[in-house]
């Protein structure tokens, strides 16, 4: 419900963006965790980096990581949105989610780069410790 709600905000923002589909797979998949989606999704040269642990990961090691994320994500809840003012298009998008766990949440900006229907870059900063202007 939160990422249909997501979407939605997502696409009555001014800029409509022609990854919308692509980025609500991508996020569906990433809370399910579904290694066969979020794999389909990466490009095989793709690179994921979370730049707040100074780590940049391939695509083969962002899915070998995903047995962490699996126990992690199980309490929590989530919303996305395409970050308003932010250049979107084929090539581009940048995003922000709001996650909450039961301890905390955080604001993350996720910066994308596309390339033939598939994520080839995904750079990750935190923006906030609070959801609280999201």
């Amino acid at each position: 419900m939160i990422a249909a709600l997501a979407l939605a905000v997502a696409l009555s923002g001014s800029t409509a963006v022609a990854q919308t589909p692509l980025l609500e797979r991508w996020y569906t998949a990433m809370f399910d965790v579904n290694r066969v989606a979020i794999a389909d999704l990466l490009a095989d040269d793709a690179v994921v980096t979370l730049e707040d642990l100074g780590i940049s990961q391939t695509k083969a090691e962002y899915l070998e990581a995903l047995d962490e994320w699996e126990d992690i994500v199980k309490t929590a809840n989530f919303a996305w949105q395409v970050e308003e003012d932010a250049t979107a298009d084929d090539t581009r998008a940048t995003v922000l989610v709001c996650y909450q766990f039961p301890d905390n949440e955080l604001m993350i900006r996720e910066a994308f780069t596309f390339r033939d229907g598939k994520i080839i870059s995904s750079v990750q900063t935190t923006v906030s410790d609070s959801c609280e202007d999201f």
